[in-house]
């Protein structure tokens, strides 16, 4: 039997174990509470000029005329298996690359107002993917000398195992509602976590317009680590409505690759960033 004075030693020396890797870690990437990360964001970012906020303490934004959400948050994960590559912080960070400071029902209210429709998240046996108005994403953020850096979203996801990066478009599906019988109140369903998928849920507000199954070998995608800033970098996702055909939609798009993946990230998404003033 364990003596009083050695179990309270074990606790003592794992405290100082724990406090001592906390220690070590940069801090850039050490564990930060929802709190202090969206203080973070918040110190970081400005709002956008000329966009409307939708809610007095949740990040999001809309420009009717450019048809954009803007939508704050920080990098989640960069080494990981993905579902998702965006969700409402406090939900699915462990499989997501960006973690936003938004419910999902309010990007999709967002997404309602600057003109965008709404399809049907993906359907399964038989199979029908999801789809909706074809939506561009963007990550914009500010790099170690406080310079504006952006990129085209799926350059931060990747086949798992190879150098491929994503190249299917995202629909907004939309996700769906339910009655909660305990608080007798409707629910979306997308609040839990599926933002913006690259694995089929139905419950997505945004997903790939193919089956995320057959869209490599391996059957699966995770984070490509090379082109992600590190951990707990504030960022800002600019969803940009677009009139294009989903890219993944049509069988020939099985062999082709996208053209918008090689144009530069318009003026349009990089001037929606700007350093809050000090």
């Amino acid at each position: 039997m364990i003596s009083p004075f050695r179990a309270t030693m074990c606790v003592v020396l794992l405290s100082l174990f724990a406090n001592n890797l906390v220690a070590q870690q940069p801090d850039q990437e050490r564990w930060m509470s929802k709190e202090e990360l969206k203080e973070r964001v918040t110190n970081s970012f400005a709002p956008p000029k000329d966009c409307k906020s939708l809610h007095p303490s949740d990040r999001v934004w809309i420009d009717r005329n450019e048809q954009v959400v803007v939508v704050d948050g920080y990098i989640a994960q960069r080494e990981a298996p993905l579902e998702m590559f965006a969700c409402p912080a406090g939900t699915k960070e462990h499989e997501s690359v960006v973690a936003v400071f938004a419910r999902s029902q309010l990007v999709h209210a967002a997404l309602l107002a600057i003109g965008a429709k709404p399809g049907s998240p993906a359907k399964f046996e038989p199979f029908k993917p999801a789809h909706g108005s074809t939506i561009r994403i963007y990550a914009v953020w500010l790099d170690e000398k406080g310079e504006v850096q952006s990129t085209l979203a799926q350059k931060w996801v990747r086949h798992m195992g190879t150098k491929d990066s994503l190249k299917w478009d995202w629909v907004f599906a939309g996700s769906k509602e339910y009655f909660d019988e305990f608080s007798k109140e409707r629910r979306y369903m997308a609040d839990s976590g599926e933002l913006i998928c690259v694995a089929n849920f139905g419950t997505s507000t945004m997903d790939l317009v193919v089956r995320s199954e057959q869209a490599n070998s391996n059957l699966a995608f995770d984070a490509y680590t090379d082109r992600i800033p590190k951990r707990n970098t504030p960022i800002r996702l600019v969803l940009k409505l677009v009139d294009d055909v989903a890219f993944g939609s049509e069988p020939e798009h099985e062999k082709e690759k996208p053209d918008y993946q090689d144009k530069p990230v318009p003026e349009t998404v990089t001037r929606l960033l700007e350093a809050v003033k000090k």
